[in-house]
């Protein structure tokens, strides 16, 4: 399909005139299809006058999960697991408490109802400045009790990444984040996506509003590299990785990072029959086929904390990527992706 950029001018208004109100203290948009990038367009600037451009480098929290997803079904297409399969029989320490009948299809679909206090209670500055690191995390969530019955409730969960990490780190023998690197961000040639540290190019990280909310907090954070939300990205980056979704999980060289008929299953959603959801999943991905607020509904994608979002809409051919780090004040996602609609429609 054929794109006018001037189609585009109302979605790129709305980003603007948040940066201009100062309620994002600045944004990259860019919108791909399978083949090219079509347009890109930044806004704002560093705190030393410099301008935002597509290498500079985001907090992306929670798109960080799907990665995380992808790495699953990886392990699932090796025959080291399958989603009907209880985490049990990876992770025997996990069985205690309620939990010996939770499943990978329970965590992939946010219907396991883990305990996430321990969590909030980090959060809160309540734990060790390194109770956010994977193996204090880990045996919490081991020790803990189900919040809610299995498989009854769709509820956006945190915990469950901690566990499908440690699934991926006992089956691959390398930790999570090595994984990720050489089986998706290096194949896919997502060179400045990353669990962030002193190797990152700190002059390119963009200015994050709200981030004195978290400031103590923040060290900790970025050291613990949680796989839920720790990774660090750019516009250029996550492009890459959407073009790449549009195609079915086609990297550069012509392979793919899993089986298209693996990646079908993992944005078929999986949660229709429990009634009463804010948002259908698929394995991971996020599918609002019954969210009323949405135009177009026959879309897979992520959102993270800060704002920052990666939308496919595979009917059209087309993706996008919003860049931006506003902490503390909600993004209008659904706004976005109607007045995204609305674009593609003219």
């Amino acid at each position: 399909m054929n794109y006018s950029s001037s189609g585009f001018d109302p979605i790129y208004h709305f980003i603007e005139q948040n940066v201009i109100n100062k309620k994002w203290p600045s944004a990259v948009f860019g919108i791909t299809n399978r083949d090219e990038i079509l347009d890109l367009r930044s806004y704002g600037t560093y705190e030393d006058g410099r301008e935002m451009n597509s290498k500079t480098i985001f907090p992306v929290f929670s798109i960080t999960k799907p990665m995380i997803g992808l790495a699953i079904m990886q392990l699932w297409e090796k025959g080291l697991l399958h989603p009907g399969q209880l985490v049990s029989k990876i992770l025997p320490d996990f069985a205690e408490h309620g939990k010996d009948k939770l499943a990978l299809w329970h965590l992939l679909t946010h219907t396991g109802g883990l305990d996430q206090r321990y969590l909030m209670e980090c959060a809160q500055g309540k734990h060790a400045p390194d109770g956010l690191l994977h193996p204090h995390l880990y045996k919490a969530l081991a020790e803990s009790h189900l919040e809610s019955a299995l498989g009854q409730k769709v509820s956006y969960n945190n915990a469950a990444f901690t566990v499908l990490a440690e699934i991926i780190e006992r089956l691959s023998g390398m930790t999570y984040e090595e994984y990720l690197h050489r089986h998706i961000f290096e194949p896919l040639g997502m060179k400045d996506t990353n669990f962030g540290g002193v190797e990152q190019d700190q002059s390119r990280i963009a200015p994050i509003a709200g981030a004195e909310a978290m400031a103590s907090h923040m060290d900790s954070f970025v050291a613990a590299k949680i796989p839920f939300g720790g990774l660090f990205s750019t516009a250029d980056d996550l492009l890459l990785f959407a073009k790449s979704m549009l195609r079915q999980t086609e990297t550069k060289e012509g392979s793919f990072l899993i089986k298209p008929a693996t990646f079908k299953q993992m944005i078929t959603p999986q949660t229709l029959h429990i009634e009463e959801v804010d948002s259908d999943y698929g394995f991971v991905w996020k599918t609002p086929v019954r969210h009323k607020g949405f135009i177009e509904r026959d879309i897979y994608g992520h959102n993270g904390m800060g704002g920052c979002m990666v939308w496919m809409y595979p009917k059209q051919d087309v993706a996008f990527v919003l860049m931006t780090a506003a902490l503390g004040k909600p993004v209008d996602n659904i706004h976005i992706h109607n007045v995204f609609t609305s674009s593609l429609e003219g």
